[in-house]
């Protein structure tokens, strides 16, 4: 059978700097496409495609070489959004998995059908809440509740909130969160300011932070860290 081949933006080394793993060095690999368009997103250029594309064989040898040189020990498998490629993840997973490397999915959650395919192959699931008045998009309430049912136990939450979310659309992200129990990680991520987005307001985190804190066990608010430390 023929390797599976897909889009690949870019591989590199550097620390995480959201959620979970915040401030852990990490090997990432950003794959290119996404199934959403989010105003607020941070990497639009891994939505088209990039210059190369890659087999599941070539990715492994490289992600391997940027761990041990960068002496990481997580991948974080990014975007764009990777379970579109959830074919070639499972063909890339066993080679990472040999050399030791735990393996952290970043998704925006939307994809059921294709994270049943390789979640017994991820350590970690970082799953994106989108609420509709940040991203600009239609409301995702449904598929977040499902593609939550599927990550079960290996995943934590991030939502993304900008000058334009609603407290409204934030309590029905906590109220989601919250009915997948109540020590899920939850976090808060107040967008970073860029030439289409604005951060929230002072008033709103402290409002979604109450009201989350009121329902969940393990709530931060955490802002991207890396551009604050100068790293890609």
């Amino acid at each position: 059978m023929k390797s599976p081949t897909a889009p690949v933006h870019e591989i590199f080394c550097s620390r995480q700097g959201e959620g979970l793993y915040c401030g852990r060095r990490q090997v990432f690999l950003r794959f290119s496409g996404c199934n959403l368009d989010c105003s607020y997103c941070d990497e639009p250029a891994a939505r088209s495609l990039p210059s190369f594309m890659m087999t599941p064989a070539e990715a492994a040898s490289e992600v391997v070489r940027q761990a041990r040189r960068g002496r990481a020990r997580l991948v974080s498998l990014t975007g764009g959004e990777p379970l579109l490629h959830w074919r070639f993840i499972k063909a890339l997973a066993p080679p990472l998995k040999k050399a030791g490397l735990g393996i952290h999915l970043e998704t925006n959650g939307t994809l059921c059908r294709e994270l049943g395919e390789v979640a017994s192959l991820v350590d970690a699931v970082a799953m994106d809440i989108k609420i509709p008045s940040a991203g600009g998009h239609r409301p995702l309430w449904s598929a977040h509740r499902r593609f939550l049912a599927a990550a079960g136990d290996k995943a934590f939450i991030k939502v993304v909130i900008t000058a334009a979310s609603t407290l409204a659309d934030f309590k029905k992200a906590a109220d989601l969160a919250a009915g997948a129990g109540k020590d899920i990680p939850f976090f808060i991520q107040p967008a970073t300011r860029n030439k289409k987005t604005r951060p929230p307001r002072a008033r709103l985190v402290r409002e979604a932070g109450a009201y989350a804190g009121a329902r969940l066990r393990k709530v931060r608010v955490l802002p991207q860290q890396h551009p604050l430390w100068g790293v890609k």
